[in-house]
């Protein structure tokens, strides 16, 4: 299947193979058995799915009376027949390669094949080729690093040079063949490598090479390279994975005190990685017991999604806590999962938000303070819900059985009409906003200190100056330096220009495996309530091989617990996902979280970002009625305007129009609109 597609009769005939009985044949050789309904989707994306189920069954009995024979087993799910071999090269299944590396060299998995107008599958064909692009990779790691246990410079040096030809913007395939050069004795070449990634990397990224790239090629150029064998896996220090002591906070310690002592809701604000999480949690942590609550990416596109994920976890931690049926049904459009026989019937006369201040504060019993983490993520209709639940409490942790409140912010990125509320609750005297600045050198010396890494002589100053302030800036550094193996006894005349953090971060995620990384992305393109048995539905993977590929994220610092360990590692992660794969892991989302029974909103903004607009429209007019039903007029709104966009988009102008008169009706009518 790689380079030029054949099929072969058993004689050794070629057969002529279409695109429609190719992209079966193909599809179900690397996926394996499929449903007839998925298969006819794929083929005919704009068609009936009944009409589509027809055109696949006369597809299939075409194809038997062209080859004389069911090359597919006539079954739901279909699979190929017995009789059906596929050649695929053994490296694939992870074989070890020999030291003629051209077979991996062969071409593009079909590289003569497209799927026009199957955008599903010519989006899976672009993604089954980057799975072979690591394969191959993979495989030629593998047979490098056997070859130079071996002592075999002239075979590892040929497998390391198809390495660079596959992506010749590794640093780490360069180092690699500088090392087999220097020990080959051709340190003259070693060194003419360098250059090359010099050259390389300049034209095409405008980067210069890493510092421990740099330090190798000054170590040949000396002749004292350092040939012992490095480890897989660098374990970072404690205390740099969480340095043990705050430092250069005790200004807004002291207003946080402050704030504390008034009763105000207390916002922390500030750039992402300036540190607002370590000081909030440090802070409450020495007034006692605390509720976490969260929001996350993706919560404001859908509303009450924040609080129905807090109520969630509130309800979770206090099973003892029974609903009563008025209550399960009130919160049936946040919390379908909890409903009984019987309460779908009653009427819902229940208001929830009373329902939710009853949630909440059962939760908050026995705690002194609330904890809010990324305000600036949250959906409108959950932050109301929170104005509402704390409004006649002032000021907070008194008699009013409501404890105290804090929440951190991205500075200048809550939506307007929030912002517009704090600063009135700030004029007010209710709140107070905490602008927390970047770290002052001296602060910055002091954390680095702690970190429990040896440096020498002036490398602290040079590291200071480089982190700009930022203690998540500085703490990305020391790990990629640790990471890459740079020694931080000594650094390479010059450190790259600052870059930055998501670049240092983007380096990070190169070092994970891509199970890992292809894990980490599908938990990005969720974006929030995702779990590990979401993840394998999006990747269609074995449940225990993502949780394998978690661990590795754990382990890195990507994930901890149940989220991304900061929210620009979740950015960097999305960014770096190409279009393509992009929009194939948007509308796996959309079906996982079809089956998990999610919200209509969430679902149709998938199918959206996904290119499949006819799944997407009506969504989002079964969005709006949610919303409607919600009391959330603007939010309904949105939803109908963008269902009417994409009818327009698909030149349904009926529909669009139908779609439209909806909307107008919305304010005028009582009754939730049908389309």
């Amino acid at each position: 299947m790689l380079g030029h597609h054949r099929l072969l009769s058993p004689d050794g005939e070629t057969r002529r193979c279409e695109r429609k009985p190719l992209a079966v044949l193909s599809f179900l050789a690397l996926e394996g058995p499929t449903s007839r309904s998925r298969m006819a989707g794929l083929l005919w994306p704009e068609t009936q799915e009944g009409t589509a189920r027809n055109n696949l069954v006369q597809l299939l009995r075409r194809m038997k009376q062209t080859y004389g024979e069911n090359l597919v087993r006539l079954s739901d799910p279909l699979e190929l027949g017995p009789q059906v071999r596929v050649e695929l090269p053994l490296w694939f299944a992870g074989t070890a390669v020999g030291a003629d590396a051209s077979p991996l060299l062969a071409g593009d998995l079909l590289d003569d094949v497209d799927f026009d107008g199957m955008p599903d599958l010519e989006d899976w064909l672009l993604a089954q080729r980057e799975r072979v692009d690591a394969a191959r990779t993979a495989a030629l790691v593998k047979a490098a690093q056997q070859f130079e246990a071996e002592a075999q410079w002239a075979e590892a040096i040929g497998v390391t040079q198809a390495l660079l030809a596959q992506n010749a913007l590794s640093e780490d395939h360069y180092r690699r063949l500088m090392r087999l050069q220097y020990l080959s004795n051709d340190r003259t070449a070693a060194l003419q490598t360098y250059q090359r990634c010099r050259q390389m990397l300049w034209q095409e990224l405008r980067v210069e090479p890493m510092p421990v790239t740099t330090i190798l090629a000054q170590e040949i150029e000396k002749g004292s390279v350092d040939l012992r064998p490095q480890p897989k896996a660098v374990q970072l220090p404690l205390a740099v994975q969480r340095p043990p002591v705050l430092v250069g906070r005790s200004a807004a310690w002291q207003a946080l005190e402050e704030g504390w002592r008034r009763g105000q809701f207390i916002v922390l604000a500030g750039v992402p990685g300036v540190g607002k999480s370590r000081l909030m949690h440090d802070f409450v942590a020495a007034k006692g017991k605390a509720l976490r609550i969260e929001a996350r990416p993706g919560d404001m596109l859908v509303p009450y999604s924040t609080t129905a994920r807090n109520l969630q976890a509130i309800l979770v931690a206090n099973p003892h806590y029974r609903l009563n049926a008025w209550q399960r049904r009130a919160l049936a459009p946040l919390l379908p999962q909890y409903l009984e026989d019987g309460d779908l019937d009653l009427p819902n006369e229940m208001p929830l938000n009373a329902v939710i201040q009853d949630i909440f504060q059962m939760g908050v019993r026995d705690v002194e303070a609330i904890v809010y983490e990324d305000m600036q993520y949250a959906d409108l209709a959950s932050i109301e819900a929170g104005l509402i639940y704390i409004s006649s409490a002032f000021p907070l942790g008194r008699a009013s059985g409501i404890p105290h409140m804090l929440c951190t912010v991205r500075t200048d990125e809550l939506n307007a009409g929030t912002a517009e509320v704090f600063r009135q609750m700030t004029l007010d005297g209710l709140a107070v906003q905490i602008e927390l600045p970047a770290l002052g050198e001296h602060d910055v010396s002091t954390l680095l200190r702690q970190l429990d890494v040896p440096l020498g002589e002036g490398i602290e100053r040079r590291l200071v100056q480089f982190a700009g302030g930022n203690p998540l800036y500085l703490l990305e550094t020391v790990r990629n330096l640790i990471e890459n193996g740079t020694s931080l006894q000594r650094l390479p005349d010059r450190l790259p220009v600052p870059e930055r953090v998501s670049q240092i971060i983007e380096r990070r995620l190169g070092r994970l495996s891509t199970g890992a990384l292809n894990t980490a992305r599908a938990a990005s393109i969720l974006q929030s309530d995702f779990s590990i048995e979401l993840v394998s539905e999006v990747l269609g993977a074995p449940l225990f091989d993502v949780a394998r590929h978690w661990e590795e994220l754990e382990a890195a610092q990507i994930m901890t617990g149940g989220h991304f360990a900061h929210d620009l590692i979740y950015e960097a992660i999305l960014m770096g996902i190409p279009d393509p794969v992009l929009r194939l892991f948007h509308r796996s989302a959309a079906r996982a979280l079809l089956r998990s029974g999610a919200s209509k909103a969430r679902i149709a903004i998938h199918w959206h970002q996904g290119g499949v607009l006819n799944e997407a429209a009506p969504l989002y007019v079964e969005a709006a009625q949610e919303a409607f039903r919600l009391t959330r007029l603007q939010e309904a709104r949105h939803f109908i305007e963008l269902a009417a966009q994409l009818f327009s988009d698909q030149r349904d102008r009926d529909q669009a129009n139908t779609v439209r008169r909806m909307g107008e009706a919305l304010m005028g009518t009582g009754a939730v609109p049908q389309p």
